[in-house]
């Protein structure tokens, strides 16, 4: 019984009190948190942070920024704010009928230095835009690796799927130009 109410507790999903204090002291005033990932970052086998927060009042009527904050974890277990991207989380009204990031996927994933922020909606329509960064130990920093935007159309045909694929489209980085995550800006802006 103890080893399955250990089991159901470690797959809930993390919740802002348990970030560690070094990051919740660190959040800026006016704002909470939305979510966050935790996982190794960068090269110094520290567990780092991926934060996202927004404004207590944030919904598609009163939009609010959704900072992506990258917080590593210093050798002294203290940790350093490393970046901040204020546009790579979508808002709430930038979905249509649904938020796309609060009613999408994980939101956040964190893989060997490498993170995706995913972005999506099936409401009404169906799409979704995920946005990978890595980090490149030579510049110390994070850099823009890949978009891919997928969309699905009703089909309108009573035996098929509900979904038929609609457009896909790949964005690789420029590795003659990289793009530093805190300066990374979507297609439209």
């Amino acid at each position: 019984m103890k080893c399955t109410l250990v089991l159901a507790l470690l797959a809930l999903p993390l919740r802002a009190a348990e970030l560690p204090s070094g990051i919740v002291s660190k959040i800026p005033k006016g704002y909470e948190v939305m979510t966050y990932a935790a996982g190794q970052l960068h090269d110094e086998g520290h567990t780092d942070y991926l934060v996202v927060i927004h404004h207590t009042n944030d919904t598609s009527d009163n939009p609010s920024p959704r900072p992506l904050l990258i917080y590593v974890q210093n050798p002294d277990n203290s940790f350093t704010l490393a970046a901040r991207n204020d546009h790579v989380v979508m808002r709430a009204d930038e979905g249509g009928q649904c938020d796309p990031f609060d009613d999408g996927e994980d939101g956040l994933v964190i893989k060997n230095r490498y993170f995706t922020v995913q972005n999506s909606v099936a409401c009404g329509d169906h799409w979704t835009d995920y946005i990978t960064f890595h980090y490149d130990a030579r510049q110390h920093t994070w850099l823009f690796h890949k978009e891919i935007v997928e969309s699905w159309v009703q089909n309108d045909d009573p035996n098929g799927d509900a979904l038929k694929p609609g457009s896909r489209k790949v964005i690789d980085a420029d590795v003659l130009h990289p793009v530093k995550f805190a300066a990374w800006l979507p297609r439209n802006k």
